[in-house]
């Protein structure tokens, strides 16, 4: 080869690694509207939009928007969940009840969001730790269900059979290219679309629980990993229990009629059927309950009891799980009243 042609192919290597890099550092992140590493991340919401009546903020997610140096004299809160906790401007509404009972300015940063799994927010949290939280409270419990619902020659443990964000490795964690590639052309020809998990009924598509209830080691595996995670650097985990309300008499013809007896609402509301059967659900949720108690006696983490608090008032509740208007009130209530006892001592 002569010197001409080596040249020439360093020139085009060094023309195609500047275009690599203006993609990954410059055009993606600007694609995502989101700061590069929660891109990467792959959680969260498009920034600046609402969804009903909640705005998503431009870091992604709800509440305050934080820089990585923290003012000493204020509380810091991370909350993860899924959209129990991001419904209804839940976010605000906490962060106003909290500062009427704490005697400190008080910054909540509101990671929760729709169809989010204890999977989605232990990537959450690796990736948000840098904020320096003080306290995360953590409410999970009814979507670790769906990892449930698909057959076995499909199944990951990391969830990844249902949103290819959640596959992860050393290219896909540091490369918006590598995902953009994955997520579009490899997840979707290996698999099936997102749709087929999440937004079709598990009973009209045959899929309902054929993995045994494998969700409740996997929900078990990811709340530990949580809790061990807040805990090493410096945080306070506050587990909460899953409030959900099922009546015996319940079809999805009633609700559907809006006849089964929950609160009425202006936004979407789900049957019970979107996660699987009533009787799969009510098994999957006291499995999920369980699991939450027995890792707060086993770590010493602080619970708070949303089920037993909220109980089985049909008033609190739009449907299994998403709350009214006043269930909301109630449920910020119960986290202020924890709050003044145990954390403002």
């Amino acid at each position: 080869m002569n010197k001409s042609k080596i040249i020439y192919i360093c020139y085009l290597a060094v023309i195609s690694i500047a275009i690599a890099v203006i993609f990954e550092f410059v055009i993606l992140p600007w694609h995502f509207h989101l700061p590069r590493d929660i891109a990467l991340m792959g959680f969260a919401g498009v920034p600046n939009t609402i969804v009903d009546d909640t705005a998503i903020n431009s870091m992604g997610f709800t509440g305050d928007i934080l820089s990585e140096r923290k003012d000493p004299g204020k509380v810091r809160i991370l909350t993860l969940g899924g959209s129990v906790m991001f419904n209804r401007r839940m976010t605000e509404r906490l962060k106003e009840k909290l500062a009427e009972v704490s005697g400190r300015p008080v910054e909540i940063m509101g990671a929760a969001l729709r169809t989010h799994t204890s999977m989605s927010s232990l990537l959450k949290y690796r990736v948000l730790s840098k904020y320096k939280f003080d306290y995360v409270f953590i409410y999970h419990a009814i979507n670790d269900l769906f990892v449930n619902n698909v057959r076995p020659d499909q199944f990951k443990s990391d969830y990844s059979h249902m949103v290819p964000w959640y596959k992860r490795n050393f290219l896909l964690d540091h490369s918006l290219i590598a995902r953009l590639i994955y997520n579009k052309f490899i997840w979707g020809k290996r698999i099936f679309g997102m749709e087929k998990v999440w937004y079709i009924y598990p009973q009209d598509s045959d899929v309902e629980n054929l993995m045994n209830f494998v969700s409740e080691k996997l929900f078990r595996r990811n709340m530990t990993l949580l809790v061990k995670e807040i805990k090493k650097n410096g945080a306070v985990p506050v587990l909460m229990t899953f409030a959900w309300d099922i009546p015996d008499n319940y079809t999805r013809e009633a609700f559907e009629s809006g006849k089964a007896g929950y609160a009425k609402s202006n936004f979407k509301t789900h049957p019970v059927e979107l996660w699987g059967s009533p009787e799969f659900v009510k098994e999957g949720l006291q499995r999920h309950n369980k699991v939450i108690r027995e890792i707060s006696k086993e770590y010493n983490v602080l619970l708070l009891d949303q089920e037993n608090l909220m109980g089985k008032n049909m008033r609190w509740f739009e449907d299994v799980c998403h709350l009214s208007e006043d269930g909301v009130n109630r449920f910020v209530r119960y986290i202020a009243e924890f709050y003044q006892e145990h954390i403002m001592q």
